[in-house]
């Protein structure tokens, strides 16, 4: 073994310090320590840490990289809020990491112990903070910056700011519960996609690592050579963490901002329904289920009476008013497992699972009379206008979308000419109408 003093080569003899640890002076008294804790902590320079300049270096400068990275993201995509916020958490850690380990013993005590603990809570409510603001959530202020004044009334009092382990239990705690609640925040949207997961692991591990670093506070005054390996292993899993939190966080938005771009391009602009494509796509997944399950499925095409003429007669913005209307009022009338879509134009279609023809019958004539009796303003007129249905209904698991459009296409087509306004279904016997109990278990009245 080196004695001290000697070259270091690959392995230093230092003490060592950590956001828990003092300088020379004791912390709470300022005073010289006595001779005793000088012959402990002259033991505890026997302490071997690989390169420990080269470690500090890791905890200081791991943090900044990621919350520059982060930052960068952000400036990429300022709508992904949640991306700032955790580029600040992580600039602020590193910032409290100077404060805390780096400044010890050059500059007073109330700096590097209460300051700089004070930004390291600030840093892990930012962290919980970007949670929220990734969920579409507002982040209070308040509960994001509360383990700041948690940390300095504990430092305000003199048997807790006294003691190395109690300061070090204070400050773990404040970590821990803002991890827990960080993860909690993304296992709340963990249906948003699957870069969650790995997060919530990660988020667990470090908070399962954070009480390890209160025996640390007392390896000043106990030394153990057993503190060295624990030191190496938090500055590692620090910078593990800070690593992988800046690619998760960065992959989460970007598979966010891939989300959003694709239920764009599914959504209609105008009207807020499912445009053509995703109409399409998704009532085939929808028929395959059913024709799986071996249940009745119905297909209704909708188009707007005399559309042309309330463009032509009252401009464009009456019209998408009304087709506007004619949205709300179909989805809010649809079941959760109905589907309804724009086709085009003042075209609209909607998919009934598990819908036999009377009940679809009875949907489209509710739908009809009701669509009817709204009154639209436009330029301070009245305007009403009618809607034209046609209906396919099939059981046949070899009937598919494609055909199910052309019946229920034919049978609009005849409504439109057998005077509008009305429904008409594909070439099929009509029913009777279902009683009054089914339909109100079915189609629920508004």
């Amino acid at each position: 073994m080196r004695r001290p003093g000697s070259d270091p080569g690959p392995f230093a003899y230092v003490r060592y310090a950590n956001p828990f640890t003092s300088n020379p002076r004791d912390n709470f008294t300022g005073r010289k320590a006595s001779s005793g804790t000088e012959k402990r902590r002259e033991s505890f320079e026997l302490l071997t840490v690989p390169n420990f300049s080269t470690l500090l270096a890791i905890t200081v400068f791991t943090p900044v990289l990621a919350g520059c990275l982060l930052l960068l993201s952000w400036l990429q995509h300022r709508n992904i809020v949640a991306l700032a916020w955790w580029a600040a958490c992580f600039i602020l850690a590193s910032i409290a990491t100077v404060i805390i380990v780096v400044a010890r013993g050059t500059i007073p005590n109330f700096w590097s112990i209460v300051v700089g603990n004070a930004l390291l809570a600030a840093a892990y409510g930012i962290l919980w903070g970007g949670a929220r603001k990734l969920n579409g959530e507002k982040a209070s202020a308040i509960l994001t910056l509360a383990g700041v004044p948690i940390w300095i009334a504990a430092c305000s009092i003199p048997p807790i700011y006294a003691r190395l382990e109690a300061r070090a239990t204070v400050m773990a705690s404040i970590a821990v519960v803002y991890t827990l609640l960080t993860l909690f925040e993304f296992w709340r949207g963990r249906g948003d996609g699957a870069w969650r997961w790995p997060i919530m692991l990660v988020l667990l591990a470090h908070a399962a690592a954070i009480p390890l670093r209160i025996p640390l506070a007392m390896a000043w005054f106990q030394p153990d050579p057993s503190d060295a390996t624990l030191l190496t292993f938090m500055i590692f899993e620090s910078a593990f963490v800070c690593i992988c939190a800046a690619y998760l966080f960065g992959s989460l938005a970007k598979d966010q901002i891939a989300t959003n771009y694709r239920r764009i391009s599914l959504t209609d602009s105008l009207t807020q329904v499912p445009n053509r494509r995703s109409f399409l796509e998704t009532a085939e997944r929808l028929l395959t289920r059913t024709r799986f399950a071996r249940r009745p499925v119905a297909l209704l095409m909708f188009d707007l009476d005399g559309f042309k003429s309330i463009n032509d007669g009252y401009g464009h913005q009456a019209g998408d008013e009304v087709l506007i209307a004619f949205c709300r009022l179909s989805t809010s009338m649809l079941r959760p497992t109905d589907l309804f879509g724009r086709i085009g134009g003042e075209e609209f279609g909607c998919l009934l699972p598990d819908t036999e023809q009377q009940d679809a019958l009875w949907m489209a004539e509710r739908l009809r009379t009701t669509f009817e009796g709204i009154s639209h303003t436009a330029g301070g007129l009245a305007l009403k206008t009618t809607v034209s249905i046609g209906i396919a209904v099939s059981d046949d698991a070899n009937v598919g979308l494609s055909a199910l459009l052309k019946e229920a296409d034919q049978a609009l087509y005849r409504a439109k000419e057998l005077g509008r306004n009305r429904v008409e279904i594909s070439a099929r016997p009509d029913k009777a109408p279902p009683p009054a109990s089914r339909q109100s278990i079915l189609f629920p009245a508004l």
